[in-house]
């Protein structure tokens, strides 16, 4: 395991206790009321990552990202788990998507993690394609990590940006080894080929 990934357990897990939370792998989904605590804390272990957050509310502005509306009752419990299927459903087309566009290249494992709800999926290559883990804890050790949002992916999946133009406004921020995020970057611009082109005033917008 590695330091930052100890780093990262050992500040989830104080956050829940200090929460009083039985769970300490609760996503925002769960329990609204944790999420600017986890953003924190996930902001100290990959330092920039909250700049997603601004990214992606300016891409909505600009029309490049969808807006995905919160239900009335937010913080309701039906609602939190109506939220949380969508995301995951998202997640899984993601994933089977990326394991069709693979090209027989030896697969990532890689841990992504939904910067709204602090939702953290891990995904693993195995014999038949790529498996999917989510409501993780935190990264695997030795994993690429991925900080993104739900209207990215969903963006990607729809075909209205591509990778590397979500990586260059910012949407899509990797933590890891460079060579191992432009591998990812090509991996997932495989996914959405056909995409709406971006105005070159757009994609100045990106984030250093």
């Amino acid at each position: 395991m590695t330091s930052r990934r100890r780093k990262l357990t050992a500040l989830i897990a104080a956050a829940g206790l200090a929460a009083g939370s039985v769970n300490v792998i609760a996503c925002g989904f769960e329990d609204p009321n944790s999420v600017t605590s986890r953003r924190g804390i996930l902001n100290l272990v990959f330092p920039k990552s909250l700049y997603v957050t601004t990214a992606v509310w300016q891409a909505q502005l600009e029309g490049i990202l969808p807006r995905i509306e919160a239900p009335r009752d937010s913080k309701s419990f039906v609602a939190g788990r109506t939220k949380y299927d969508s995301a995951v459903a998202q997640l899984g087309s993601l994933r089977d998507k990326l394991a069709l566009a693979n090209d027989d290249k030896p697969a990532l494992s890689f841990s992504l993690v939904l910067l709204g709800p602090v939702l953290w999926t891990h995904f693993a290559p195995d014999g038949s394609g790529l498996t999917m883990t989510t409501h993780v804890s935190g990264p695997a050790a030795g994993d690429l990590v991925l900080v993104t949002d739900e209207p990215v992916i969903q963006a990607l999946m729809d075909g209205q940006v591509t990778a590397h133009a979500a990586h260059n406004l910012g949407l899509i921020r990797f933590y890891g080894q460079p060579e191992r995020a432009q591998e990812m970057l090509a991996w997932l611009d495989r996914v959405s080929p056909t995409v709406r082109k971006l105005p070159i005033a757009t994609v100045q917008h990106a984030t250093p």
